[in-house]
């Protein structure tokens, strides 16, 4: 009996041996744990608390080291600023007031989005080249004057040292569309310093600055007394066939605002299908007696 009765105490005793052991263990794990986790966080605003990763999914860590630190700092104080604003927000009891601002802005956010679903609906995207040269004819001698020269032409720099300089010449100076390709596959390691789209309106300096030719007088006198420019730099050859130009303070070409044109036009659009929409829905809510406007 007594033997029974020590073997009972025994048992308890290792039992809660066992238990301090537990507790202790599980307690000092966790207790580490959160050090281990506090040595490592970034920064700390209160009990908030940034950690490397939550920067893991940012590109803060391309690039240039200097930079990347630069940005990481830059981040960092943003992101405690935020925290303290916060904190101070809700330290001076600002939160009750913007209860109401909230709601508005989910309600407002709520309305724009279903409007959106009706307008995209019933949305048509497609301008026709007639609603486009209509609104030109309209609209140019006020809206579409050019700020700068334009032209159009065939324009490149090749190195001296290139194979294909004797034959360029001709190239350019046949208006052969055969011609043209030859010029295109001959020019083709020259690209960075050519514009080769003569059908396309293109800015008198932009041209320049793309071939590297730097005119010794006024550029737009160089535009009015040229039609063709062969001139010798230091490193290339320069070759300019100007085939057409508009000067600044003119009406600009259709196809130069064509597209400008057709945002302006989709935009009218828009603006007249949502006014015709909320119309209609107060319209049908005053029908069902749903909204009613005592305001005469």
């Amino acid at each position: 009996m007594r033997v029974s009765r020590l073997s009972r105490l025994f048992a308890c005793s290792f039992l809660l041996l066992l238990f301090i052991y537990w507790v202790f263990h599980r307690c000092g794990g966790e207790t580490r744990r959160q050090d281990v986790q506090k040595e490592a966080f970034i920064a700390r605003v209160g009990k908030q608390y940034l950690y490397p990763s939550d920067l893991s999914s940012m590109d803060l860590f391309q690039g240039d080291t200097a930079e990347a630190d630069f940005f990481i700092k830059k981040y960092v104080e943003e992101w405690a600023c935020k925290q303290l604003l916060i904190a101070q927000a809700n330290h001076q009891s600002i939160q009750p007031s913007m209860e109401g601002k909230l709601s508005d802005y989910k309600n407002d956010l709520l309305a724009y989005h279903f409007l959106e679903t009706l307008v995209q609906a019933e949305f048509n995207a497609n301008v026709s080249s007639e609603e486009i040269a209509d609104y030109y004819q309209k609209h140019k001698q006020r809206d579409f004057i050019l700020h700068h020269d334009i032209v159009k032409g065939i324009f490149l720099a090749i190195p001296k040292k290139a194979g294909c300089i004797n034959s360029v010449k001709s190239l350019m100076l046949s208006n052969k569309a055969a011609d043209l390709k030859k010029l295109q596959v001959c020019c083709k390691p020259y690209t960075h310093t050519a514009i080769l789209e003569a059908d396309q309106w293109f800015a008198w300096e932009a041209v320049l600055a793309k071939v590297g030719y730097r005119p010794l007088g006024d550029a737009t006198r160089l535009l009015k007394t040229n039609k063709f420019i062969h001139a010798a730099g230091r490193k290339h050859i320069y070759f300019l066939k100007i085939n057409q130009y508009q000067l600044a303070q003119e009406i600009a070409p259709l196809a130069v605002v064509a597209d400008r044109i057709k945002a302006i036009i989709l935009h009218k659009r828009r603006l007249d299908l949502v006014n015709k929409i909320k119309c209609k829905l107060l319209e049908d809510a005053k029908k069902n007696h749903t909204c009613i406007i005592q305001i005469h």
